[in-house]
C-alpha cells in the first residue's frame, strides 16, 4: 500500500466508525425490565425481550377517580404480550367489577435508551351513570 492511501483509509475508517456509533445511540427499544409509575404514583412494570420486538408481563394500576366511589388502592390491570413495531407499542385489557362496574384499560408508548414512556387511559362504565374516561402520563426505566 502507498503511504499516499493511508490518510484516505484513516478518513474512511474513522467516517464508518462515527456512523456505526450514531446507528447504536438512536434509541432503539432494549431488552430488560422496566419499572415506573403512571400519574400520581400508580406502578406501572413490564418486561421488553426478542432483541425489542416484544412487551410481557405488562402489569398497569390506575384508578378512574372521574367516577364516584374510587378507592385509595388502584387496581391493577394485566395485559396480553404486545408486539414493538418502530420503538413504540399499545395495548388494551377490560376488567369487570361484579356486574355493574367495569374498566377497560390502554396504554399507548415509546421505547427509547431504556426509557418509556407514553400514556394510560382507564375508560369506566357503571350502570347508571355515565360513562368517563381519565389518561394520565407514565415512565418507566429499565432496571
Amino acid at each position: 500500500m502507498k503511504p499516499t492511501r493511508l490518510p484516505a483509509l484513516a478518513l474512511a475508517l474513522l467516517a464508518l466508525a462515527g456512523s456505526s456509533s450514531l446507528a447504536l445511540a438512536s434509541g432503539t427499544a432494549r431488552d430488560g425490565e422496566y419499572s415506573g409509575f403512571v400519574g400520581p404514583g400508580y406502578p406501572i412494570s413490564f418486561r421488553v425481550e426478542a432483541n425489542g420486538t416484544v412487551v410481557k408481563n405488562l402489569d398497569v394500576a390506575i384508578e378512574a377517580t372521574c367516577q364516584p366511589g374510587a378507592s385509595d388502592v388502584a387496581p391493577v390491570y394485566h395485559f396480553g404480550e404486545a408486539r414493538i413495531e418502530h420503538d413504540k407499542f399499545s395495548a388494551s385489557t377490560s376488567r369487570a367489577f361484579g356486574t355493574t362496574v367495569s374498566d377497560v384499560v390502554h396504554i399507548s408508548a415509546s421505547l427509547s435508551d431504556g426509557k418509556a414512556t407514553g400514556d394510560v387511559s382507564d375508560r369506566a362504565s357503571i350502570t347508571s351513570l355515565p360513562t368517563c374516561t381519565q389518561t394520565e402520563p407514565f415512565t418507566a426505566k429499565v432496571k
